[in-house]
């Protein structure tokens, strides 16, 4: 009996505690005869509200924010060949149609350091980068340029 009690309240003091918190699981959008847009979601907690004149903007619970209102602009889809890898002194990007105007090259490693920027143009659908003075291990690398962009991990050997 005593090991019995004894397992129990052992139980109340290490066991997990449950939490009220729940994440929307389904929701909508609909819009009025006047053209007002109404969001909600099934299982919020809470009223956490937000609330605007003019236009009207009301919000309650946990609303996902306004970025789908957003537009995305679309970035060309521009093919990328990554070589050598792994890297001993210089990489190459080899672009599939011309990327026009300077690109920015950052290099940062595994803790997201920046090691390495420069803005250099592609010369025949080719942008190399020379002399990466780095220690062997894993790097990540972004390229961001005119309606281009792309992020790549690359392995420099010694």
């Amino acid at each position: 009996m005593k090991i019995v009690v004894l397992f129990f309240f052992c139980g109340l003091m290490y066991g997990q505690k449950l939490h009220h918190q729940m994440l929307s699981a389904q929701g909508g959008v609909a819009t009025t005869s006047k053209g007002v847009k109404v969001s909600q979601t099934v299982a919020q907690q809470g009223a956490i509200g937000t609330s605007s004149a003019k236009k009207v903007i009301l919000s309650q619970g946990f609303q996902q924010s306004k970025i789908s209102n957003t537009a995305i602009s679309q970035v060309d889809a521009i093919a990328t060949l990554v070589y050598p890898n792994p890297v001993v002194e210089s990489v190459n990007f080899t672009f599939s149609t011309p990327v026009s105007g300077k690109i920015a090259v950052s290099v940062f490693d595994i803790h997201g350091r920046l090691l390495l920027f420069q803005e250099k143009e592609a010369v025949d659908n080719i942008l190399t980068i020379n002399n990466l003075l780095l220690a062997a291990g894993e790097y990540f690398v972004k390229l961001d340029g005119n309606r281009y962009s792309f992020s790549t991990t690359i392995l420099k050997s010694k």
